[in-house]
């Protein structure tokens, strides 16, 4: 009982010391993003993920060495956005960041010592670069939910910063849905769309959606500029001329 009770008590000792490495979205601030002057390794894992399980001990285990200079921070990318923000498309990955500023990213699983050999080049780096946008580019538009179960505000945040996403959604809800609530949602998710980045598809789907909802003379100036922009970089421009036609006719 009594060996028990000491297992006990050193497991609820521990978890804390654990549980204060890990991030998420709205803990970056006074953690990963703090003007300390010391290298923090921001990483990326997922309880699903194979080389995370085999990284995990090592990262932990650099965290706790005194000889390390560093603070490494755990972010779970099932839980969060920020990994969808910074475009982290794989598994394990790890920025390094000083005074909130990336000095630099990798991936993959990796040997303890070429992790501390990284962690100490990237320490000895003059302080640069951008500061870590991990709350993405602010936004005019508020999300609104569409009448298909679809698409709820909880589903459309996962995209909200990828521009991409954010455009091959709205063609799709062009071609597939009438509602006008679900309309009025890609109107909403386009217009984000084209705030991140703007290219010649999704103005043309931008240009698209604003015809079906009957604003024809927006939608027809949106078509030229989509097809100017489609000319200047040498892009197919059969479809937009198509709905030229249809809106000058």
């Amino acid at each position: 009982m009594r060996q028990i009770l000491l297992s006990f008590f050193a497991l609820v000792i521990t978890i804390p010391t654990l549980a204060q490495n890990w991030v998420t979205d709205e803990s970056m601030e006074e953690t990963v993003m703090l003007e300390d002057n010391q290298l923090k390794v921001l990483y990326f894992t997922a309880s699903w993920c194979g080389p995370c399980r085999y990284m995990k001990p090592i990262m932990q285990d650099i965290d706790e060495d005194v000889t390390v200079d560093t603070t490494v921070y755990f972010m779970d990318t099932d839980s969060n956005i920020a990994d969808d923000i910074l475009k982290v498309n794989s598994i394990p990955a790890y920025f390094f960041i000083k005074n909130g500023r990336v000095l630099g990213r990798t991936g993959s699983a990796v040997k303890r010592e070429d992790m501390v050999d990284m962690i100490e080049r990237h320490d000895d780096m003059t302080i640069e670069g951008n500061l870590l946008a991990y709350r993405g580019k602010p936004s005019k538009h508020e999300l609104i939910a569409g009448a298909n179960p679809k698409l709820t505000v909880e589903n459309l945040e996962t995209i909200w910063y990828d521009a991409h996403q954010l455009n091959a959604l709205s063609w799709k809800i062009y071609q597939k849905l009438t509602d006008p609530q679900d309309i009025a949602c890609a109107l909403i998710l386009i217009q984000r769309s084209i705030e991140l980045e703007e290219f010649t598809s999704n103005l043309e789907t931008y240009a698209h959606l604003l015809a079906k909802n009957g604003e024809n003379r927006k939608a027809l100036k949106m078509a030229k500029k989509a097809k100017r922009k489609a000319e200047k970089n040498n892009e197919f421009t059969g479809i937009i001329e198509e709905l030229i036609t249809k809106l000058e006719a």
